[in-house]
């Protein structure tokens, strides 16, 4: 963000905030190989439990579900978790995943969008359906350098 000066006709000055794009250079090549690495890390290979889900979380961070109440907290993200898992009424077979966007807000700040899509395959049984569905996170950078969930959202486009 930055300030500038605008001079009114009665000759008084008042400050505008002007959101103006992050430099670049908050963006290394590190930089985005590290919020490379927590996401391989959070949904690398290993099948993960709602608490292990919950733990690349930030302690107050929150998930924003479609047609849903926020979740606050690692413990009730866990909770979150276990139920959707619970509830669910399909297994996903993903087929790929882009990144729309990484952009840093800042050097600690970062939104990250992505499009995973692939198919919905019933648990009971049934034809396979396609799905596309937009992820939006934003990340932050703890004191040891870790990045964290702070929010996360998402929709179906199908």
């Amino acid at each position: 963000m930055s300030w500038s000066k605008v001079a009114l006709p009665t000759g008084v000055a008042v400050s505008v905030l002007s959101l103006a794009p992050t430099p670049l250079s908050c963006q290394s090549a590190a930089d985005s190989a590290s919020v490379e690495a927590f996401y391989a890390a959070w949904f690398g290979p290993e099948q993960q439990d709602a608490e292990s889900y919950a733990s690349f979380y930030a302690p107050d961070g929150y998930v924003l579900p479609p047609d849903g109440p926020p979740v606050q907290g690692r413990a009730a993200i866990a909770a979150w978790e276990r139920r959707a898992r619970t509830e669910a009424t399909y297994t996903l077979r993903p087929e790929g995943l882009r990144v729309d966007e990484m952009r840093f807000l800042g050097r600690d700040w970062v939104v990250h969008r992505v499009t995973l899509w692939g198919a919905r395959i019933p648990i009971g049984g049934g034809a396979p359906e396609p799905f596309e569905t937009k992820y939006f996170d934003v990340l932050h950078r703890v004191e040891d350098g870790e990045w964290m969930v702070a929010y996360r959202m998402w929709s179906d486009s199908r």
